[in-house]
């Protein structure tokens, strides 16, 4: 039986290109979906699936936990970037341009049933684009090892991903074609996937959300935008945990203290950021924005997010002042 391809998904997905997706879907007489590209791709086709099984409930009627009611059709996933892990989380997030924010969607249903990983596919992605997937995965693994949701099982699938991408990333960054740097970054994406599916994410996604909305950001660059500063915020309630992230990327020495090694894993992701040329300032912030922005991330973060310490409107204001 012949497909039908849909290639209309913009860098961060959007409730308009969902419903494009839909007619597409449609017309073709489809039965079930494969998606074959980064995290926009993957949480498009998500949406698509929920939609289509689901026609009396639009994507903002199923934002939030479990509010997908029938399961969508079968979803194969063929991710070509190693960075979102929604090959492997039960989340879609897009863009709701009307009301200028993000909107996710979070259910068991839209697991996807199939994944294949095949580094080849990732062996002509430009070092920008692998820096950012990195970073997603990194962003991923951190902010579910630091919250206060994690398990042994997401903590354990934190920790390896920190340890291949610390290892893996810069050598993918600065050779594209290493093709086993290509599969142990897919690997390190997958691993941070299953890590924060369980235990949801932090202020840096929050961050990140609300500035992809304002200036068109890549999530992944986003993310690495706000994660030091992040990170730095959190540092008071989560030292022990930072250093345990440290441990696991082979900063210092077993017999360093956790405050001496949670301030070498945030001057290592700052380090990284610049290997793999991430600017230090976010150029698009507008200072008149910046309440807005702060307002935005905050309505996300809580209070659904495990943080591990709580921040106010006048600190997530604070923190964007020091990224212009």
């Amino acid at each position: 039986r012949p497909c039908h391809v849909f290639d209309q998904v913009p860098d961060n997905p959007t409730l308009a290109s969902v419903e494009a997706g839909l007619q597409a879907y449609r017309a073709g007489h489809c039965d079930s979906l494969v998606a074959v590209g980064g995290g926009s791709v993957i949480d498009c086709a998500k949406a698509i699936g929920a939609r289509a099984a689901n026609p009396w409930l639009s994507c903002r009627a199923m934002e939030g936990l479990f509010r997908v009611v029938l399961p969508p059709p079968p979803l194969a996933c063929v991710p070509t970037t190693a960075g979102s892990g929604s090959e492997a989380s039960i989340a879609a997030v897009l863009t709701d341009h009307e009301r200028q924010r993000k909107l996710a969607m979070a259910d068991l249903k839209l697991l996807p049933a199939i994944t294949v990983i095949d580094p080849e596919l990732m062996l002509g992605l430009p070092p920008a684009i692998t820096a950012a997937g990195g970073l997603d995965a990194l962003t991923h693994a951190v902010e579910a090892y630091i919250g206060r949701s994690g398990t042994p099982f997401s903590n354990r699938r934190a920790l390896e991903a920190i340890r291949a991408i610390a290892r893996w990333l810069p050598r993918a960054y600065e050779h594209g074609d290493d093709l086993e740097a290509r599969l142990q970054m897919a690997l390190a994406a997958h691993a941070a996937g299953e890590a924060f599916t369980r235990t949801n994410v932090g202020y840096a996604h929050a961050l990140a959300h609300a500035l992809g909305c304002a200036y068109g950001i890549p999530h992944g660059l986003a993310n690495a935008l706000v994660l030091p500063s992040v990170l730095r915020f959190s540092r008071p309630a989560c030292e022990a945990k930072l250093a345990a992230l440290a441990r696991a990327a082979g900063l210092g020495s077993a017999r360093e203290s956790d405050q001496s090694l949670a301030s070498a894993f945030i001057t290592w992701v700052d380090t990284l950021n610049q290997r793999l040329g991430v600017p230090p300032r976010i150029a698009a912030l507008r200072s008149s924005d910046i309440s807005r922005i702060s307002a935005s991330a905050l309505r996300e973060a809580h209070p659904a997010y495990p943080v591990p310490r709580l921040m106010q409107q006048s600190d997530c204001e604070t923190l964007l002042r020091g990224l212009r």
